[in-house]
């Protein structure tokens, strides 16, 4: 078998996988930088996700201990206390679902107090937010409509009374009651005595 030779300077060459080594090792050295900077940003964004996130749930806590304040408030019969409270929830925490809710119960309260114009304004705030919740829905038509009564605009109450259609609702029955007041108000005898006649005793459940 012949033997291989290897020329002095041949021999001094390096090969081929220290050649790649070398080159990877430089060029790495080179990009290092922007490898740690990318690596940076990353880090940074995701604690700033983190950070918005505890922010966030530190918020919606404050917003429901205010809520809460504000319900304890009204049990206790201090209805204008519970609505100054609800009203600054509405405002430091405003788009938020608990502030949705404060509109509703502001609504409430208002027609309590015989505060009829800021009952509707309240109420229709609150439904401008399409709540989904039917039965919110239906107490808010039912108020509003109730409101428009007291305020004797006709119309007003029954486009809100006519809105809790279907006697699933709690509030099916007195709505259609109050929409028969409201025909006898307008001279309209026979459409009170029609809505009498069909409506329930009671709601069904």
């Amino acid at each position: 078998m012949p033997k291989i030779k290897y020329t002095t300077k041949e021999l001094k060459r390096p090969d081929k996988f220290r050649e790649y080594l070398v080159e990877f090792l430089e060029g790495l050295s080179e990009h290092f930088n922007k490898i740690l900077m990318s690596i940076g940003v990353i880090v940074v964004a995701l604690l700033g996700v983190c950070f918005v996130s505890s922010q966030q749930e530190e918020k919606d806590l404050l917003a429901n201990e205010q809520f809460r304040k504000a319900v304890e408030s009204y049990n206790s019969g201090e209805m204008e206390t519970s609505l100054s409270q609800l009203q600054i929830l509405h405002e430091e925490h405003a788009g938020t679902e608990v502030s949705v809710l404060a509109l509703y119960q502001m609504g409430m309260i208002n027609y309590q107090l015989g505060n009829f114009e800021e009952a509707t304004k309240h109420l229709e705030l609150f439904l401008d937010e399409d709540p989904e919740d039917g039965i919110f829905r239906d107490g808010a038509n039912l108020v509003i409509g109730l409101s428009a009564f007291e305020l004797e605009k006709w119309d007003k109450s029954i486009e809100h009374l006519l809105e809790i259609d279907g006697n699933t609702s709690p509030y099916y029955v007195q709505a259609r009651r109050h929409l028969s007041l409201v025909y006898e108000k307008t001279g309209e005898p026979e459409k009170a005595e029609k809505i009498r006649k069909e409506t329930p005793s009671e709601a069904v459940p």
